[in-house]
C-alpha cells in the first residue's frame, strides 16, 4: 500500500518532459505509471485498476483521462507546457509513426502529417486551456511548468516531500531524459549504453530495472 499523500497526475501531451517528470517522481519514490501501451480505449475498469494501485501517472492515456480524477481531492496535477513550435517539432520527428499509427490516435483523432499542423496548433491550443482552468479552480493542487524550468524545490514543496539526496547526502542532479540528440545517438557510447539497457531488461525484471534506474540516476551523473 501506498504512503503517499497525493496521487499526481502529469497533465502534459505526450514530447513535453513526461519521461523526465517520471524519473523525478521515481526518485522521490513515487511509483509511476505510463504510457500505457496494454490500456485499450475507454476500458475503464483497467484505468480504474491502475489508479488503484500506482501513486503517479504520465502520458498515453492518462495526459487524456486526466479530467476523471480532477473531483478527487487527493489528486494533483503537474502541468507540463511547452512552446508548440518545439512540440510540433518532436512529435512529428519521433513520436511514432505517420498518419493513425501513432499511440494517441484514439484520443487525438488528427492523422500526423504536415498538411495537419494547424490542427493539431488546436487542439494543443483546447488541451492547455482546459488545464488552465483546472489551474484557476484548483491553485492549491495545480502546479503550471516547463520541464526546462522545474526544480526540484518547487516539485518537492508542491508535493509536501523533501528534497531527494544521493548517497552522500548532496542533492541529487535533475535527470533529463530523451535529451540526446539524432547525431549523439550515432555515437558508440549511446548504442553501448542502449545494448546495456537491452540486456538488463532480459535479465531483471521491469520493476528491478527501474529500481536500479532510479539508484543509479540519484548517485551518478550521467
Amino acid at each position: 500500500m501506498s504512503n503517499k499523500q497525493h496521487k499526481v497526475i502529469v497533465v502534459g501531451l505526450p514530447k513535453t518532459g513526461t519521461s523526465t517528470l517520471a524519473v523525478m517522481l521515481r526518485i522521490l519514490n513515487y511509483k509511476v505509471t505510463g504510457p500505457d501501451i496494454h490500456y485499450q480505449f475507454q476500458d475503464t475498469s483497467y484505468l480504474e485498476k491502475q489508479f488503484s494501485e500506482y501513486d503517479a501517472f504520465q502520458d498515453y492515456p492518462w495526459c487524456f483521462e486526466w479530467e476523471r480524477y480532477i473531483n478527487n481531492p487527493e489528486v494533483k496535477c503537474i502541468i507540463l507546457h511547452r512552446d508548440f513550435e518545439s512540440w510540433w517539432k518532436s512529435f512529428y520527428d519521433s513520436y511514432g509513426n505517420k498518419n493513425d499509427r501513432y499511440l494517441s490516435f484514439s484520443y487525438m483523432k488528427l492523422s500526423k502529417t504536415e498538411a495537419n499542423k494547424a490542427l493539431f496548433l488546436d487542439y494543443f491550443n483546447r488541451y492547455y486551456n482546459t488545464a488552465h482552468k483546472f489551474t484557476e479552480t484548483y491553485p492549491k493542487r495545480a502546479l503550471s511548468t516547463t520541464i526546462k524550468t522545474l526544480e526540484w524545490t518547487e516539485l518537492c514543496d508542491f508535493l509536501d516531500e523533501k528534497l531527494p539526496k544521493n548517497i552522500l547526502g548532496r542533492l541529487v542532479k535533475k535527470p533529463h531524459v530523451n535529451k540526446q540528440n539524432s547525431k549523439t545517438r550515432k555515437t558508440i557510447k549511446f548504442k553501448i549504453l542502449n545494448m546495456i539497457k537491452y540486456v538488463l531488461l532480459k535479465i531483471l525484471s521491469q520493476k528491478t530495472y527501474l529500481k536500479l534506474g532510479v539508484f543509479l540516476r540519484k548517485n551518478i551523473s550521467y
